[in-house]
């Protein structure tokens, strides 16, 4: 008898429809097929803007200003962003030419602007003069290194890159040095429309001018970059002040 009475509930347990299972009632999450991108993670284009007029904005190899130099762009050119980081305390973005591929490295972002890729094909390729720069972003300035002539001894003449007025490109200036004691030195530019620029050296870097105008100073590999106000700028190999 307690046999039947067991077989008969057995079959009653089985007779029960199943009800849906704990993963169909728990719902799928949401996967979104295209993730939001970091700030910073690239994509569209970027146009130069802000290099002086004759000037160019310098593509390099690494985010760094010591890093090689691979190209260099005018005011307009069009950008591949290929995403930005900051270096030093300095934001550098990973680019690419929308017209030469060859030419992709790193620049600085604060001559980039963002743009929709429909307004890439009506880039101004003008020349206009960038805004006033801070102080901060004068002694920042890079350019491209010129080629100098085999250097002179202490007192003769030698040429460097230069420039006398905003917005205008460089050009070549005779300079002349004079080395004193405990690596201390006097170069002389001479402007090709007449007048002269003297710069001094202390502790292994340009110190002051004989300008009115402060001066910024700033490294890029063994080149002195100066700036005197606004327009004045230099390029001057360590060899020409030190010697080497």
């Amino acid at each position: 008898m307690r046999h039947l009475f067991l077989g008969a509930f057995a079959t009653l347990i089985l007779s029960i429809p199943a009800g849906p299972s704990l993963a169909q009632d728990t719902a799928a999450p949401t996967v979104s097929e295209s993730p939001a991108a970091p700030a910073d993670a690239g994509g569209g284009f970027f146009v130069v803007q802000g290099i002086a007029e004759g000037d160019l904005l310098n593509i390099r190899e690494a985010a760094s200003a010591t890093g090689k130099l691979v190209g260099r762009l005018p005011n307009g050119a069009a950008l591949h962003n290929h995403g930005c980081s900051e270096t030093n305390g300095v934001k550098w973005c990973k680019v690419e030419s929308a017209e030469d591929a060859s030419v992709a490295g790193w620049a600085p972002a604060r001559y980039l602007v963002d743009v929709p890729m429909a307004d890439v094909g009506a880039a101004d390729t003008g020349t206009e003069v960038g805004p006033t720069e801070t102080p901060e972003q004068q002694a920042a300035v890079t350019s491209m290194p010129a080629e100098v002539p085999p250097l002179a001894p202490d007192g003769a003449t030698t040429e460097i890159p230069c420039s006398r007025y905003y917005g205008k490109p460089m050009s070549m200036c005779a300079a002349i040095v004079q080395r004193g004691s405990d690596g201390e030195a006097t170069v002389t530019v001479t402007w090709p429309d007449g007048g002269e620029r003297v710069i001094s050296f202390r502790n292994g870097r340009a110190d002051t001018s004989d300008a009115e105008e402060p001066l910024s100073w700033t490294r890029e590999a063994d080149l002195n970059m100066i700036r005197i106000g606004k327009a004045e700028r230099f390029e001057i190999p360590d060899a020409l002040p030190f010697g080497g």
